[in-house]
């Protein structure tokens, strides 16, 4: 993902920690997150189960991101891996891509399970995040003002490319 395509936390992921994200962490930002849990009565007096699916609830989600970070030299390299370790240690991540800029993942930062470094100039790794109200993904406007367009804007143009 080139420079303005990822955002965290409001910075331009590429120009602060040389950061883009895996194919795969797309797919799972997208993956339309689970129903809580449906309220049922079993009762001996009927057969099965009753379950009452009025108003349901979406849960919480834990997502796995692959993500890389690049530099040219290790000085460089390592500068930008201690930055992103501060920003993880806060706890609270907002992802932005300007493939689907109509929304903001406020995600939590949980784990890192796999890293790799390749001659101090790429690594490789894996984070665990939870996403504890996946329908709270809107835009702020005022951390993101000039990628700002509505659904319908975003309509209109890729009907134009089809």
């Amino acid at each position: 993902m080139p420079r303005g395509q990822l955002k965290i936390n409001g910075q331009d992921a590429y120009v602060t920690w040389g950061m883009s994200l895996s194919d795969s962490a797309l797919s799972a930002l997208m993956a339309p997150a689970p129903n809580k849990a449906y309220i049922t009565n079993k009762s001996r007096n009927e057969n099965g189960t009753r379950i009452i699916a009025d108003n349901a609830k979406v849960d919480e989600r834990t997502v796995t991101l692959q993500m890389h970070i690049t530099a040219p030299n290790a000085t460089q390299f390592f500068n930008r891996y201690n930055a992103l370790v501060a920003l993880l240690r806060t706890g609270q991540v907002e992802i932005w891509t300007s493939l689907n800029p109509t929304e903001c993942y406020r995600m939590y930062y949980l784990s890192c399970t796999q890293f790799s470094e390749y001659h101090r100039r790429l690594a490789k790794f894996t984070l665990r995040m939870v996403e504890p109200d996946p329908t709270d993904r809107e835009v702020d406007r005022s951390v993101y003002p000039h990628l700002m367009l509505d659904r319908d804007q975003l309509d209109d143009q890729y009907s134009q490319l089809i």
